[in-house]
């Protein structure tokens, strides 16, 4: 599967490149940049289909930033 995302910087493109290439099933996942100025992102996703579909290993993969960010926010609230 390949798709486009706009308007996101390269920072949060390898955090989910990142959790995607650690679940079961996801063979590849990556991401490329087809012009610095145009803000267009690239990701691509290859999986198993015996294990997975890639709708659900990028759904699963954002809720587990989700989840992160999450308590990140709350370890950050608990300094101030």
């Amino acid at each position: 599967m390949v798709f486009e995302v706009v308007g996101e910087d390269q920072s949060f493109l390898g955090m989910l490149t990142e959790r995607l290439n650690g679940h079961d099933g996801v063979q590849y996942a990556g991401y490329r940049v087809e012009h610095p100025l145009t803000g267009v992102v690239s990701v691509s996703v290859k999986v198993d289909p015996r294990k997975t579909n890639p709708r659900k290993a990028v759904v699963e993969a954002l809720g587990e930033l989700k989840k992160l960010i999450a308590e990140l926010e709350s370890k950050a609230a608990e300094l101030r």
